[in-house]
Protein backbone atom coordinates (compact mmCIF):
# COMPACT_ATOMS: atom_id res chain seq x y z
CA UNK A 1 0.00 0.00 0.00
CA UNK A 2 2.51 2.41 0.72
CA UNK A 3 4.58 1.94 -2.45
CA UNK A 4 1.28 2.49 -4.18
CA UNK A 5 0.54 5.41 -2.51
CA UNK A 6 4.59 6.77 -3.66
CA UNK A 7 3.76 5.84 -6.69
CA UNK A 8 0.68 7.97 -6.74
CA UNK A 9 2.64 10.71 -5.32
CA UNK A 10 5.02 10.95 -7.46
CA UNK A 11 2.36 10.89 -11.05
CA UNK A 12 0.47 13.73 -8.78
CA UNK A 13 3.75 15.76 -8.67
CA UNK A 14 4.62 14.86 -12.45
CA UNK A 15 1.30 15.79 -13.69
CA UNK A 16 1.70 19.56 -12.06
CA UNK A 17 5.27 20.24 -12.65
CA UNK A 18 4.13 19.46 -16.61
CA UNK A 19 1.52 21.88 -16.20
CA UNK A 20 3.44 24.45 -14.80
CA UNK A 21 6.07 24.05 -17.41
CA UNK A 22 3.62 24.02 -20.39
CA UNK A 23 3.60 28.19 -20.52
CA UNK A 24 7.39 27.94 -21.17
CA UNK A 25 7.92 24.91 -23.33
CA UNK A 26 5.51 25.65 -26.33
CA UNK A 27 7.40 28.20 -28.02
CA UNK A 28 11.06 27.95 -29.17
CA UNK A 29 13.86 30.76 -30.16
CA UNK A 30 14.81 28.45 -33.20
CA UNK A 31 12.02 28.18 -35.80
CA UNK A 32 11.11 29.26 -39.25
CA UNK A 33 9.11 32.28 -39.70
CA UNK A 34 6.78 32.27 -43.00
CA UNK A 35 8.41 32.43 -46.80
CA UNK A 36 6.15 34.41 -47.75
CA UNK A 37 7.08 37.60 -46.11
CA UNK A 38 7.00 41.02 -47.81
CA UNK A 39 10.36 41.55 -48.61
CA UNK A 40 9.00 45.24 -48.84
CA UNK A 41 8.30 46.00 -45.25
CA UNK A 42 10.77 49.02 -45.33
CA UNK A 43 8.49 50.89 -47.49
CA UNK A 44 5.78 51.59 -44.23
CA UNK A 45 8.58 52.41 -42.40
CA UNK A 46 10.19 55.81 -41.69
CA UNK A 47 12.93 57.80 -39.78
CA UNK A 48 11.41 58.94 -36.61
CA UNK A 49 11.35 62.32 -37.94
CA UNK A 50 9.48 61.00 -41.24
CA UNK A 51 12.04 61.01 -43.59
CA UNK A 52 12.70 57.80 -46.01
CA UNK A 53 15.23 55.23 -45.84
CA UNK A 54 15.33 54.67 -42.17
CA UNK A 55 17.62 52.28 -40.50
CA UNK A 56 16.77 49.26 -39.23
CA UNK A 57 18.74 50.30 -36.10
CA UNK A 58 16.20 50.03 -32.70
CA UNK A 59 15.18 53.23 -32.46
CA UNK A 60 15.76 54.67 -35.83
CA UNK A 61 12.46 53.89 -37.65
CA UNK A 62 8.87 53.93 -36.87
CA UNK A 63 5.99 52.22 -38.45
CA UNK A 64 4.10 55.22 -40.66
CA UNK A 65 0.43 55.14 -41.04
CA UNK A 66 0.25 53.74 -44.78
CA UNK A 67 0.56 50.21 -43.25
CA UNK A 68 -2.78 50.65 -41.14
CA UNK A 69 -5.42 51.90 -44.17
CA UNK A 70 -8.91 50.56 -42.98
CA UNK A 71 -8.22 49.60 -39.59
CA UNK A 72 -9.50 51.11 -36.42
CA UNK A 73 -6.56 53.00 -34.48
CA UNK A 74 -8.05 54.18 -31.44
CA UNK A 75 -6.75 53.17 -27.84
CA UNK A 76 -8.61 49.95 -26.26
CA UNK A 77 -9.66 50.10 -22.66
CA UNK A 78 -11.87 47.02 -22.18
CA UNK A 79 -10.68 43.92 -21.38
CA UNK A 80 -10.17 41.48 -25.12
CA UNK A 81 -9.79 37.85 -25.17
CA UNK A 82 -7.75 35.12 -27.28
CA UNK A 83 -10.88 35.56 -29.92
CA UNK A 84 -10.13 39.59 -30.29
CA UNK A 85 -6.77 38.61 -31.76
CA UNK A 86 -8.37 35.48 -33.80
CA UNK A 87 -11.14 37.95 -35.49
CA UNK A 88 -8.38 40.63 -36.25
CA UNK A 89 -6.33 38.15 -37.64
CA UNK A 90 -9.09 36.67 -39.95
CA UNK A 91 -10.13 40.22 -41.29
CA UNK A 92 -6.66 40.25 -42.13
CA UNK A 93 -7.09 36.85 -43.84
CA UNK A 94 -5.58 34.26 -41.83
CA UNK A 95 -7.54 32.31 -40.14
CA UNK A 96 -5.88 30.81 -36.83
CA UNK A 97 -7.52 28.52 -33.76
CA UNK A 98 -6.16 29.41 -30.76
CA UNK A 99 -4.57 26.53 -28.83
CA UNK A 100 -5.34 26.64 -25.13
CA UNK A 101 -1.84 26.15 -23.23
CA UNK A 102 -2.71 26.90 -20.01
CA UNK A 103 -5.50 29.17 -17.95
CA UNK A 104 -5.24 32.47 -19.77
CA UNK A 105 -2.07 31.57 -22.67
CA UNK A 106 -3.28 30.73 -25.65
CA UNK A 107 -0.65 29.68 -28.62
CA UNK A 108 -1.39 30.78 -32.33
CA UNK A 109 -0.13 28.89 -34.67
CA UNK A 110 1.00 30.39 -38.02
CA UNK A 111 2.13 27.99 -41.07
CA UNK A 112 5.23 28.63 -42.28
CA UNK A 113 5.48 26.73 -44.82
CA UNK A 114 8.41 24.69 -43.81
CA UNK A 115 8.98 21.10 -42.71
CA UNK A 116 12.43 19.94 -43.30
CA UNK A 117 15.01 20.62 -40.83
CA UNK A 118 12.43 22.06 -38.11
CA UNK A 119 10.32 20.13 -35.91
CA UNK A 120 7.27 21.63 -37.02
CA UNK A 121 5.35 23.85 -39.70
CA UNK A 122 4.70 26.60 -38.00
CA UNK A 123 5.66 29.95 -36.11
CA UNK A 124 3.98 29.82 -32.81
CA UNK A 125 3.41 33.30 -30.69
CA UNK A 126 2.27 32.90 -27.56
CA UNK A 127 -0.89 34.80 -26.35
CA UNK A 128 -1.19 35.67 -22.29
CA UNK A 129 -4.26 37.38 -21.09
CA UNK A 130 -3.60 39.79 -17.83
CA UNK A 131 -5.75 41.37 -15.80
CA UNK A 132 -5.42 45.10 -17.17
CA UNK A 133 -3.47 47.06 -19.62
CA UNK A 134 -0.74 47.70 -17.15
CA UNK A 135 -0.56 43.84 -16.31
CA UNK A 136 -0.04 43.18 -19.62
CA UNK A 137 3.01 45.68 -20.63
CA UNK A 138 5.03 44.48 -18.14
CA UNK A 139 4.38 40.67 -18.62
CA UNK A 140 5.78 41.55 -22.10
CA UNK A 141 8.27 43.49 -21.27
CA UNK A 142 9.75 41.22 -18.91
CA UNK A 143 9.39 38.38 -21.15
CA UNK A 144 11.63 40.32 -23.72
CA UNK A 145 14.41 40.59 -20.84
CA UNK A 146 13.82 37.02 -19.75
CA UNK A 147 14.30 35.70 -23.17
CA UNK A 148 16.91 38.14 -24.43
CA UNK A 149 17.77 39.82 -27.70
CA UNK A 150 16.00 38.89 -31.04
CA UNK A 151 12.85 38.13 -29.00
CA UNK A 152 9.81 40.85 -30.01
CA UNK A 153 5.79 41.19 -29.13
CA UNK A 154 3.11 43.07 -29.16
CA UNK A 155 0.53 44.15 -26.90
CA UNK A 156 -3.07 45.64 -26.92
CA UNK A 157 -4.89 46.42 -23.64
CA UNK A 158 -5.12 43.37 -21.53
CA UNK A 159 -3.28 41.18 -24.09
CA UNK A 160 0.75 40.28 -24.57
CA UNK A 161 2.26 38.83 -26.94
CA UNK A 162 5.53 37.08 -26.98
CA UNK A 163 7.09 36.13 -30.38
CA UNK A 164 10.24 33.62 -30.95
CA UNK A 165 13.91 35.00 -31.45
CA UNK A 166 14.51 36.83 -35.03
CA UNK A 167 16.10 40.01 -36.43
CA UNK A 168 14.50 42.96 -36.44
CA UNK A 169 13.54 43.21 -40.37
CA UNK A 170 11.81 39.97 -40.12
CA UNK A 171 9.55 40.99 -36.67
CA UNK A 172 8.94 44.04 -38.47
CA UNK A 173 7.90 42.28 -42.21
CA UNK A 174 5.33 40.00 -39.86
CA UNK A 175 3.84 42.52 -38.02
CA UNK A 176 3.77 44.33 -41.00
CA UNK A 177 2.45 41.19 -43.38
CA UNK A 178 -0.20 40.69 -40.45
CA UNK A 179 -0.97 43.96 -38.85
CA UNK A 180 0.08 43.44 -35.72
CA UNK A 181 1.94 46.78 -35.82
CA UNK A 182 -1.35 48.67 -36.22
CA UNK A 183 -3.30 45.86 -34.09
CA UNK A 184 -1.17 46.75 -30.77
CA UNK A 185 2.30 48.15 -29.46
CA UNK A 186 5.57 46.30 -30.87
CA UNK A 187 8.15 45.89 -28.79
CA UNK A 188 11.51 44.42 -29.60
CA UNK A 189 14.55 43.37 -27.01
CA UNK A 190 17.57 44.61 -27.72
CA UNK A 191 20.94 43.64 -25.66
CA UNK A 192 20.11 46.17 -22.70
CA UNK A 193 16.38 46.65 -23.11
CA UNK A 194 13.34 46.54 -24.51
CA UNK A 195 12.32 48.98 -26.77
CA UNK A 196 9.24 49.71 -28.14
CA UNK A 197 8.63 50.45 -31.87
CA UNK A 198 6.72 53.80 -32.79
CA UNK A 199 3.37 53.81 -34.94
CA UNK A 200 -0.01 54.47 -35.94
CA UNK A 201 -1.61 52.64 -32.90
CA UNK A 202 -0.19 53.76 -29.21
CA UNK A 203 -1.04 53.36 -25.56
CA UNK A 204 -0.13 54.37 -22.41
Amino acid sequence: MADRQGILSALVLTAALAAALAGCAGIEADVAYPSDLPSDYDKFLSTPEGGPSPSMSLGAFKVKAEACQGIDLHPITQPLSQDDLARFLEAQGVKIVPKKARANLYWFDFPNGTNGGYPRGFTRLRVAILDNPGAAAKDLHDSLLDHGPGWWGVRRANLAILAPKTSVGEAMAFAVKYKLACWGVVAYAGRDDAYVVPGPYAEL
